[in-house]
């Protein structure tokens, strides 16, 4: 016994180890380091893909569980830096991850929804559902214009500025 309490589950270990004062705002922490604290060190030697996987996704559990409570306990965002590690995202600069992270993937959800709705078999539809569809496809147009509208303001601000400049 080495002496050393651990807690359950693993990502309270790593909370615990690394960001109670050792890694702060800016601090990027390495993959090898976080998978230590989160006792899942990355396996070596001859291993299967299925071993490889139950890693993986063990490993993704537990990050997504410590970024949860960083982010909700300790105001604390983190983003991945492939390659190197986690970084903590500094105050300042988190209401603009956050928003070019989230618009992002609303966009791509977007876009999936789109490909659902357009791609459908109407010759197989009745009345009712084809007037459901259409309608759906007007609020998609809607949700579209409402996502895209940040950068049409961005894109005009800079058109403005070139302007006057």
């Amino acid at each position: 016994m080495s002496g050393a309490v651990h807690l359950l589950p693993p990502w309270r270990n790593a909370a615990a180890e690394l960001f109670g004062s050792r890694y702060t705002f800016g601090d990027v922490v390495p993959h090898e380091e976080l998978q230590a604290a989160l006792m899942l060190p990355k396996p070596t030697g001859k291993i299967t893909v299925e071993e490889y996987e139950t890693w993986r996704l063990a490993l993704l559990a537990q990050t997504d569980a410590l970024a949860a409570f960083l982010l909700e306990e300790r105001n604390m965002c983190i983003k991945a830096v492939p390659g190197q590690g986690y970084m903590i995202v500094k105050p300042a600069e988190q209401t603009d991850y956050a928003m070019r992270h989230g618009m992002k993937r609303v966009k791509s959800e977007l876009r999936k929804m789109g490909r659902r709705l357009s791609f459908i078999d109407r010759s197989a539809l009745n009345h009712e559902e084809a007037r459901k569809n259409a309608d759906a496809l007007a609020r998609l147009s809607f949700l579209q214009s409402m996502a895209n509208k940040r950068k049409r303001f961005v894109m005009q601000d800079k058109s403005k500025e070139s302007r006057e400049g």
